[in-house]
């Protein structure tokens, strides 16, 4: 069974993903500027930019442990021996320290807090390890590796699809053919979230129905969690909850077509419409914390890392 994704033709529109919707749910004035951010006034496009490319210590664990998982999955569509566990941990420690010490942290940039990369390493080679002892390598391994030569790894592109004729990106790490049905496995690093879980593999199940027009009974979706140990989370759907998934996906697309000033464009309203929502939890996990408090930027200036975003929710001008 050959997979081959379905090329469209671009659209400015834009297209849901459940990456996109929890961002515009979270902070919309965040969602202007990750979305928006050629529309920001008065704010050079370089420096929007440099902020857009900050990353997170838990965002660069997990790029490195699907990275490393992506390059073992291509070497054993060329090669079904075991793995040089040795070898294995050294490439991937070689690949967290180019991937750390080339990246900018919103920790160190917002806290001046040093990236402790060796605890970072610990995390990953514990996912690592709870993979290939775990009964998913061993299943690739004994099952999966029949049809390794139609193994769809990291598709490139932003996996555009549609669902029920919506535009959407469903982007899946690893998808293949067993017997007849499609399994496809998603790799989380971070917790347990089985409602937003939930709803991505229903979309990456979509997905698979739509580009490839596999039967809906034939397509099995997983994630698979690697930490802080190994688990695995299945779905069942019926009628009646693809329906109520389609259902959300156009709400939830139409929640985010009401902030445009033309739709078909996907050009936004004016940036003041777009609402911050301050929170601790949120703020600091934030690229674009100096864009809505301008003291954080001074305070970097100044060596004075104390900011009390409570208090700086009464003061935000919309």
């Amino acid at each position: 069974m050959e997979l081959k994704y379905e090329q469209y033709q671009f659209s400015p529109i834009l297209g849901w993903s459940i990456s996109r919707y929890e961002t515009f749910d979270k902070c919309k004035r965040q969602y202007f500027y990750s979305y928006y951010s050629k529309y920001v006034p008065d704010i050079p496009g370089y420096k929007i930019s440099k902020l857009k490319e900050l990353t997170s210590v838990p965002l660069e664990t997990g790029n490195v442990v699907h990275d490393v998982l992506e390059a073992f999955l291509r070497r054993l569509q060329k090669s079904d021996t075991d793995i040089d566990e040795k070898r294995f941990f050294e490439y991937s420690r070689k690949l967290a320290q180019r991937y750390f010490s080339e990246k900018t942290f919103i920790e160190q940039y917002y806290d001046n807090k040093t990236v402790e990369i060796e605890a970072a390493y610990e995390k990953i080679e514990t996912c690592l390890r709870n993979f290939i002892q775990s009964p998913c390598y061993n299943w690739i391994f004994m099952a999966a590796i029949r049809e390794r030569k139609n193994w769809m790894i990291e598709p490139p592109g932003f996996g555009e699809t549609r669902l029920n004729g919506m535009k959407a990106y469903c982007k899946m790490d690893f998808l293949l053919p067993v017997d007849g049905d499609i399994h496809i496995l998603d790799w989380k690093t971070g917790h347990r979230d089985e409602v937003k879980h939930k709803s991505q593999l229903m979309g990456y199940a979509a997905a698979t129905n739509s580009n490839f027009g596999i039967e809906w009974n034939r397509i099995c979706p997983k994630i698979v969690y690697l930490y802080p140990e190994f688990g695995e989370l299945e779905i069942q759907f019926d009628s009646d909850q693809l329906q109520q998934f389609f259902n959300t996906i156009k709400d939830q697309t139409e929640s985010m077509y009401s902030f445009c000033s033309n739709v078909e464009e996907n050009r936004p309203l004016p940036i003041e419409k777009f609402e911050k929502n301050p929170s601790p939890s949120l703020c600091r996990q934030c690229r674009f914390q100096e864009l809505c408090f301008p003291q954080r930027e001074n305070r970097m200036e100044h060596g004075n890392m104390d900011f009390d975003y409570g208090s700086a929710r009464q003061e935000l001008i919309f």
